[in-house]
């Protein structure tokens, strides 16, 4: 699995643009082949710095996302930005769910 995230800050002025634009694009970047989950998060301490994440399941469909239509217009929203975005590719090889916090805890 490969993680992808952006994180972006976005002058007050462009948020509400920004957000419309991010909210236009989750729904198509969800029903891409090999798209596990796309999502759109607000720092609650810093409005102004917007994370996009992505988990893509292999590193062929997330190279095809990145040349698609709809990566491109993420690529539009971002020059709006105050500086240049934060970007990672993170590739996961293992998962863990709340098992590991009971065998931590114990």
């Amino acid at each position: 699995m490969i993680d992808a995230s952006i994180k972006i800050m976005v002058p007050p002025e462009k948020r509400k643009e920004v957000l419309q634009t991010f909210k236009a694009i989750l729904g198509p970047i969800r029903r891409e082949q090999g798209c596990i989950s796309c999502n759109c998060y607000v720092d609650v301490e810093a409005e102004n710095t917007l994370f996009f994440k992505e988990e893509w399941n292999t590193s062929e469909n997330l190279g095809t996302h990145l040349r698609s239509a709809h990566f491109g217009i993420l690529i539009g929203a971002m020059k709006l930005l105050i500086k240049e975005p934060d970007i990672r590719f993170d590739t996961i090889a293992s998962t863990a769910g709340a098992e590991a916090i009971k065998a931590a805890r114990k």
